[in-house]
């Protein structure tokens, strides 16, 4: 019998993106008073695959990767 994994990690993610500037006030309020938000950010899902060193291994849960679009982080 196999057993079936749960998916927890992606809803996870996709409530981070969501609520980045929460999270980021929340967890880091430091940081988040210094980010001028009004110069918008990315999230950068390709970029990190491509430096995760074993990606091609198969399915990988990995973070999240966010670039400022200013230039103090």
């Amino acid at each position: 019998m196999t057993e079936q994994r749960d998916e927890f990690d992606s809803p996870w993610k996709d409530i981070l993106e969501a609520y980045f500037q929460d999270f980021m006030q929340f967890f880091f309020p430091q940081m988040h008073a210094d980010t001028d938000w009004n110069r918008g950010y990315d999230f950068l899902d390709q970029e990190l695959r491509q430096v995760v060193r074993d990606a091609e291994l198969g399915k990988r849960l990995v973070d999240k990767l966010v670039k400022s679009l200013e230039t103090q982080w």
